[in-house]
C-alpha cells in the first residue's frame, strides 16, 4: 500500500440506488383485525364447522385502538392500585388472567363450534374458551406476535 489513499473497494450499484416506490404509507396496516384460522393442535389440519366452514377467531390487531383501549384499562387498574399506598403482590396468576382477559376483550368475532352449538360471542365466554381449550389462545398470540405481516402488498 503506497501513498494515503487506502485500498479501493467495490461497492454494488444497489447501494447507491434508492427504491423509489418506497412510501412509509406502503408500511402501514392494512387492517386493524386479524383472522386466526384454528388449527389442530397436534395434526395442523384445518378445523371445521358443522356446515364445513373453517373455524375462525378474529382480534383486533394489536395496533388497533380497541386493543390498546382494552391495554390501558388494564394497566390503568394496576397503576391505581399501586397509587392507594396498599402493598400490591403480582403472582403469576394475575399475570396469566390478565393475559386471558386482555385476549378476551380484544375478540371481535368467531366462527367455532363449542359445546355443541355456535355461542354468542361475550368477553365472559371468549375467556372460557380461552382458558379450556388453551392451545387456541397460544394460536391467536402467534399470529398477533406475526402481525408485522400486515402491511399492503
Amino acid at each position: 500500500m503506497s501513498g494515503g489513499a487506502g485500498p479501493n473497494y467495490l461497492i454494488p450499484d444497489f447501494i447507491n440506488q434508492r427504491n423509489p416506490t418506497m412510501d412509509l404509507m406502503n408500511l402501514k396496516p392494512s387492517s386493524d383485525t386479524l383472522e386466526v384460522t384454528l388449527v389442530h393442535p397436534n395434526t395442523g389440519d384445518v378445523l371445521k364447522n358443522d356446515d364445513k366452514s373453517d373455524m375462525t377467531i378474529t382480534v383486533h390487531a394489536s395496533h388497533a385502538k380497541e386493543y390498546k383501549s382494552a391495554l390501558h384499562k388494564q394497566t390503568n387498574k394496576r397503576i391505581k392500585a399501586m397509587q392507594s399506598g396498599k402493598k400490591q403482590e403480582v403472582t403469576a396468576q394475575d399475570l396469566e388472567d390478565a393475559s386471558l382477559t386482555l385476549l378476551s376483550e380484544v375478540t371481535s368475532e368467531w366462527n367455532i363450534t363449542y359445546g355443541g352449538n355456535n355461542p354468542k360471542l361475550t368477553v365472559a365466554k371468549a375467556k372460557e374458551l380461552y382458558e379450556e381449550v388453551f392451545w387456541i389462545k397460544d394460536q391467536i398470540e402467534e399470529a398477533l406476535a406475526n402481525s408485522l405481516d400486515f402491511t399492503k402488498a
